[in-house]
Parts: C-alpha cells; structure tokens; sequence
C-alpha cells in the first residue's frame, strides 16, 4: 500500500473507537455486475453507531461527528479491517456531501484477508464544497459476494475514549433466551382468525403469509438480506412448525409509513387481487412518526384488511430502534380495539440492555441504528413465533360479528390506487407536460426475489414544456405520491385544487430516491374537483415525477 494507507502499526497507542465491528456486508446489484453496500453516516447517523458500538457517551464527541469539520477535528485516521473469501478485493469508500460541488471520494481497494489497513486522514484530499459525511462504501466484485467488516476510528490527541469489553457470545437456547422472548407478547386478541390459518396450514393447504412494512420488513441489517431477514426466518419456522404448504409474500420499504403501504397494499401484496394474504404481519412501528394523519392511515390500513372477503388474521409487530423507541403508545390502542395479537420487541430486549445478566448487547441485535443485524432478525421472528405458537395452544374463542366503530379514524380505509396502469372511471387526466416516464425509481427486492422490483412504475414524470398536470375526479379524499430525490434536475412543484394554491412540494428535501405520500385533501362529501400539479415559480427547467393518486370516493 502506499499514500494514506500503510497497515496498523502494531506500535501504535493512539486510543480509538469501533463504529463498525464485525458487520457484515453484501452487495445490492449494480449495473456491472458488482456488489455495493452502502452504510449512511450522514447528521446523526455516525454519532449513533459510535454509541451503539464504540460505548462513547460524551456529547462533546458525539457533536463532532455529525459533520466533516468535527470529524477531521477528532479523527486521525481510520482503520479498516475486511475479511472474505480467499484472494477477493473489496473497494472500501470514505464518502461526503457536497454542496455546489462535488463532496470529497476517498476509495481503496484492500484484500479480504482480515488484516487493519489504517487511513491517515491528513494526507487525503478533501473537497472544498464537503458540506456533511455520506456513507462508507463497500464493492465486492460479484453480488454473491460478501465479507465481515470492521470500521475503527483513531483519535487526536486530547481526547479520552472509554475501553469498551468485548461482547459475550449470545446463548439462543437458554432459559434467560427464552424469558426475553415471552416479553414481547403484547397481546393475544382474538385466536379465531389464526387458529383458522394454523388448521388448513397443518392440514395441508396452501396458505400465505405476507409481510407489510418498512425497512426493517424490506431486510435492511441482514445479510444477505433476503435470507437472513425477519420474515423470512419467521416463515421458515411457520413451515418447520405447522407445514410446508405455506406461500410467503414480503414488502417491505425502506423509509415509507403505513400510508404508503395503504396506497401499494393491492399491488404489492395481494398483486393486485390474484393473492389473498391469510396472515398478515403490518410493520410500520418505527416508520409512522411522520405520520401526517397520526394513527388514521394506519388504522385504515387495518380495517382495509380486516375487511378482505377472505377474513385474514392480522399481527401488529412493533420493532424498535438503537435508541429504545417505537411508537406501541400509538398503534397499540388499535390493536387492543380489534382485538388483534401484537408483538412489541421493545419491550423484549431494551430492559435488559443495560442488565449485568444481558442476554444480548445493543451493539450485537442492532446493525445500525435503525436496523437489527442478523441476531435481531432472527430475536424479531422468534417473538412472532411465540406469539403464534401460545395462540395455537389457546382454547378457540369465536370472533365478534360486529365491526367496531374506529379508535382514530378509517378516513382511507377504502382507498384506491390511480395511476398509468390503473385509472378509476371518471377520472380526467390531462398530463401537459408530464408526458415522461421515470425509470429511476426506489427499488426492493419482494418476496425471496433476488432482483429488485421498481416503486410505482406507472408514473407520469415532467419532460420538456411546463404545462400543468391536470386531474379531474369525483372523490371525498386525495392522497399523493410522489418521488423524493438527491438529483439535482428535480425541483418543487406547485399543487392547485379547484383554482386555489394549495401548497409547494419539494422532492428534495429528503435527499434520497424515495417513495413520498401527502395528503392533498379529507373532506367529507364528495365532490367534483381539479388538480393541477406544475413546477412552482423559478423551478419551471427542473423535473417532478407524479407516482400515483390514492382516491376515496
């Protein structure tokens, strides 16, 4: 090696912390057949991992790392350690944000042969427009590929960093395994509808399973995701357990609420009516902060499968984040209005985080701090698989005829999807200028895929000219979805209804390509209405892509 990079100096007494430590990583496909795993360090994101796994607490440090300055101001250099099969390369990636400019790329191809290559930071070249970390990188050469990585942070000097012990192996088939597992059971609710789903899967008929959620649903922390994901480790058990005929259907979507799942629910999961789910799992726990609605669309989302003909049992699974939060003090009350079984992870393994008889550290459930790792999958689908398995050994009760009245709101409970492939009848689309397609969507892998299927392909996208979007509909309410994204050819658009300016949305304001749902109005009566969407004042050269409409009449 040469430059910046030389390997650790086993000399060397300059204290440090881990922010990665034995994560592994394997590759999304790219277009040249390689592997890449993308880990964001961006705002807050670096700070967490360096609490989570480096055990630093001192605020003063942790404000550091949320930017480049504080970063390069604390850290002296970083050592990279990668292990993988014999003779395989992995580029590794220091990568950062810019602005007006493109942000510094510091890339280096090392051997997966486990030893620490440490890279002094002094000695790179950093861009003049860095305005915030991105992301370490890692690209293997193949999409098969996959390796065990460590990231560790060597400080200046002045700054004192904890020792942190290394982590005991986790006992899975211990009596204090299975105590933290029974305190996920939130509640039983009614057995009638799983009892149903257990019998026909136990005697043989095909049944299905399906998965509804986000990130954490989708496979995010696991590798290979599609393996070693929840979901798919609770369906394997689901087979071992009550019998192999059982589909499996999964749609989770990175950093989308249960109103996007109520907006894609027909065409992701019963695909569009040909599937009937009969148990569904809804994960949007950690997803729904943002909720415009604040319960309503999940709840909508609820009753809307409740309602299906084939009466599907339903699960409410709360998952929960580095920081010990979720959002069970919402989504629980419906549950409990239902009677639904519900399982809240949180409450299995944030008490005993900090117990001197742990069965799990946080830095081994938690992949990063948003996503368990391979450990915290498979902890989520046993939970769900106790759940299910003290339901099956209930005495049956019968279900309630009557359907309740809602706990916050069934608004969307009706919903449907309007866009290029689906229109409803007297709706009047005009697209003027967004005559375009956009291909370059958000993308996951669905079900045990081992490609990924676009988001809201149907789309209307703004190609050249700027006349407005327009739609004429009869309806009571409108949901929008529309595309969030970091290029910089994307640029706000202006939403009118029935002549008056509503409000000026802006794609990129999360800074990823992204699924994003708005509610454009809930009135109670229907009525005839107008929407036109156009580039708002000033932003007429950039782009806007219109995904779909969610309509309730």
């Amino acid at each position: 090696m040469t430059g910046p990079v030389a390997p650790k100096d086993p000399t060397e007494k300059r204290p440090g912390f881990y922010v990665l430590l034995d994560t592994q990583v394997g590759g999304t496909p790219q277009d040249d057949g390689r592997g890449r795993h993308s880990i964001y360090i961006s705002s807050d994101r670096l700070p967490s991992f360096a609490q989570v796994t480096g055990g630093i607490k001192d605020p003063a440090i942790l404000e550091l790392l949320t930017g480049v300055a504080g970063f390069r101001k604390l850290v002296h250099s970083i050592g990279v350690s990668i292990s993988g099969q014999d003779g395989m390369e992995v580029v590794f990636s220091l990568m950062c944000k810019g602005d007006g400019g493109p942000g510094s790329c510091h890339s280096f191809t090392f051997p997966a042969d486990g030893a620490e290559r440490v890279i002094d930071l002094e000695k790179l070249t950093w861009s003049e427009f860095d305005c915030g970390l991105g992301e370490f990188r890692f690209e293997m050469p193949t999409v098969a590929d996959m390796a065990t990585v460590s990231v560790k942070c060597y400080v200046n000097d002045g700054f004192s960093i904890p020792n942190q012990d290394p982590d005991p192996v986790v006992d899975m088939e211990g009596p204090k395994y299975r105590e933290m597992i029974a305190r996920s059971f939130l509640s039983a609710g009614n057995n009638e509808r799983i009892q149903n789903f257990l019998r026909r899967a136990k005697a043989g008929e095909e049944v299905t399973v399906a998965f509804l959620g986000g990130s954490i649903t989708q496979g995010a922390g696991a590798v290979p995701l599609q393996e070693n994901c929840y979901a798919r480790c609770a369906w394997e058990g689901l087979r071992q357990r009550y019998g192999q005929n059982i589909r499996y259907i999964k749609a989770g979507v990175g950093g989308t609420p249960s109103e996007t799942g109520l907006m894609r629910y027909d065409r992701d999961i019963t695909r569009d009516g040909r599937v009937q789910p009969d148990l569904m799992v809804i994960e949007f726990a950690v997803n729904d902060a943002g909720d415009e609605t604040e319960g309503v669309f999940y709840e909508s989302l609820v009753r809307h499968i409740l309602k299906s003909p084939n009466r599907p049992a339903v699960i409410l699974l709360f998952a929960v984040f580095a920081n010990d939060w979720n959002l069970k003090r919402r989504l629980a009350p419906i549950g409990y209005r239902y009677q639904l079984p519900m399982v809240d992870v949180l409450e299995a393994v944030s008490p005993q985080f900090e117990a001197a008889d742990r069965v799990i550290t946080k830095r081994q459930y938690f992949y990063d701090v948003y996503h368990p790792s391979n450990l915290g999958h498979k902890i989520m689908a046993d939970c769900l698989l106790y759940l299910i398995d003290r339901l099956d050994a209930q005495q049956p009760e019968p279900e309630r005829e009557d359907f309740v009245p809602p706990y916050y709101g069934r608004d969307y409970e009706n919903l449907v999807l309007l866009d290029r492939k689906d229109s409803i009848p007297d709706a009047v689309i005009t697209p003027g200028s967004f005559t375009g397609t956009d291909e370059d969507l958000q993308m996951v892998p669905l079900d045990d895929d081992h490609h990924n299927t676009p988001m809201f392909p149907h789309n209307w996208m703004k190609a050249a000219g700027n006349q407005p979007f327009s739609l004429e509909l009869t309806c009571r309410k409108l949901v929008l979805e529309f595309k969030d994204s970091g290029d910089d050819r994307f640029g706000k658009a202006m939403v009118t209804i029935d002549g008056e300016k509503q409000r000026i949305l802006d794609p990129r304001e999360a800074g990823w390509t992204h699924c994003h749902t708005t509610v454009l109005f809930n009135r109670q009566e229907n009525a005839r209405h107008r929407i036109e969407i156009t580039m708002a004042p000033g932003e007429e050269d950039k782009v806007f892509t219109i995904l779909g409409f969610g309509v309730v009449q």
